[in-house]
């Protein structure tokens, strides 16, 4: 699959994030960094951690190199935010 790009609404700001398909799990590509990964598993989506992501070319995201970006971490609200525009993506294709 191509890597894609979704919107989220964080807090008062629409940030847009690329997706990057792999074999069984999605990428979040922040600023060019990872910003983490999520795996669909039955019916929930849940958060890889650091170490189950093959991140191939692209480096982890530091909010301390990308004072541009709006400060987000991944929790449950932005995973299922997320998780839906992949499905939503997904349906569209």
């Amino acid at each position: 699959m191509v890597p894609f790009n979704i919107q989220i609404d964080h807090g008062n700001d629409k940030i847009t994030l690329t997706i990057v398909p792999k074999e069984d799990y999605y990428i979040i590509v922040y600023f060019g960094s990872i910003l983490g990964a999520i795996r669909k598993m039955g019916l929930d989506w849940i958060l890889l951690q650091q170490e189950e992501i093959d991140p191939g070319p692209l480096k982890h995201f530091d909010h301390k190199l990308n004072s541009e970006a709006t400060q987000i971490s991944l929790g449950i609200h932005e995973i299922n935010l997320i998780a839906g525009e992949i499905e939503n993506h997904l349906v569209n294709q």
